[in-house]
């Protein structure tokens, strides 16, 4: 079917685009998208259950992926927080995937970002997936 009206096409067409596409996320890590206190709670939960594959630095080791520093950030640049918290509650621990509940999973996703140098704010970082799929990864701060 040709539309020969532009402007039915897209409104017709828009009905069935997702609401929000990564591209159009506005919010980075570097606005502030967790708490201290998260953080805190976070650095609980990945000292307990992380650390013995993460080590205590998040440097990883062996087959066990960085959690800090430049490797981690370049393998995450441009990803949404949404891709990190989705990828650590589906596959970690890797002894028993899946055992974190979504707020410890949100604790150490902030501890994470906040041991990578990002900024915490005065909210919480969310365990909606459609929120966190609106924050973006980036290796610098918008001007």
């Amino acid at each position: 079917m040709i539309f020969k009206n532009k402007f039915l096409a897209s409104l017709l067409f828009g009905a069935f685009m997702p609401a929000a596409l990564p591209a159009q996320t506005s919010v980075s890590v570097w606005d502030g998208v967790f708490t201290p206190g998260q953080v805190a709670r976070g650095r609980t939960v990945y000292a307990e259950i992380c650390t013995e594959c993460h080590e205590r630095a998040l440097t990883g080791g062996g087959e066990t992926r960085p959690l800090a520093g430049d490797r981690f950030l370049t393998g995450w640049y441009g990803e949404t927080v949404g891709t990190l918290f989705d990828r650590v509650r589906v596959t970690m621990p890797l002894t028993k995937p899946g055992t974190l509940n979504r707020q410890q999973v949100a604790d150490v996703v902030a501890f994470v970002l906040y041991f990578n140098n990002f900024p915490a704010g005065k909210t919480e970082l969310s365990t909606r997936l459609e929120v966190l799929n609106q924050i973006r990864i980036t290796n610098e701060p918008r001007r």
